[in-house]
């Protein structure tokens, strides 16, 4: 395991005890992880520059004594982020159920930065025990998008959704219409392969989608 405060640069804090607290924290991971985090926090700030610098994370947690992932020091609890322009994405606000659509596809474009990344990524669609927080986490990879997990099945469920109206019910349950649309925002975002299989494809669909999600622009 490894202690930090920041990622790449960027501090990381704490609020569930003390909400806006910007006191630095200790955290534990391991350094693969870790190291993963930099390239996901890279890729972030690349994606969102218009916004301006990330500004600081709040994580509800990363090594954690249980058992799974938290306890094996591979994954994080991402609870906020904040730009340097003021701009913000809360999943600890529950950003993902914001009657605006500007919120729903920011908090999207968080939530398809760390898929790009990460296999496992659990967010507000997922349960409701995830409703306030995203968790990203090292089970299973490389990163790809499995039709048979409840949590990318959601996920791709809530993108259509939100990027090109399919009014999909966010079920989990990939049926025809879940496909059509998938293949829609596919079409229409340019990607070609089979981002079931190649995690390339997915992880280029991830950028592609959270490119869209932080500029407000529907597929």
């Amino acid at each position: 395991m490894i202690s930090f405060s920041n990622i790449d640069g960027t501090p990381v804090y704490y609020w569930r005890s003390n909400r806006g607290n910007t006191t630095p924290r200790t955290w534990n991971c391991t350094q693969s992880f870790y190291d993963r985090l930099v390239v996901w926090i890279r890729d972030l700030r690349s994606q969102s520059e218009a916004y301006g610098s990330v500004s600081y994370l709040v994580s509800a947690g990363f090594y954690v004594n249980k058992a799974g992932q938290h306890g094996a020091g591979t994954a994080m609890d991402l609870d906020h982020v904040r730009w340097s322009n003021g701009t913000t994405s809360s999943p600890l606000d529950q950003a993902h159920a914001s009657g605006t659509q500007s919120i729903r596809r920011r908090y999207l474009a968080v939530d398809a930065s760390c898929r790009r990344r990460f296999r496992y990524v659990l967010d507000g669609w997922y349960n409701s025990a995830h409703a306030d927080h995203i968790h990203a986490d090292f089970g299973d990879l490389p990163p790809r998008c499995v039709k048979a997990a409840s949590s990318d099945c959601k996920f791709v469920q809530a993108m259509c959704n939100n990027f090109i109206g399919s009014n999909l019910v966010v079920d989990g349950d990939w049926g025809p219409l879940t496909q059509s649309a998938f293949d829609t925002a596919k079409s229409r975002l340019g990607v070609t392969g089979d981002p079931h299989t190649t995690s390339s494809v997915w992880m280029s669909m991830m950028w592609a989608v959270a490119t869209h999600g932080f500029a407000n622009q529907a597929f």
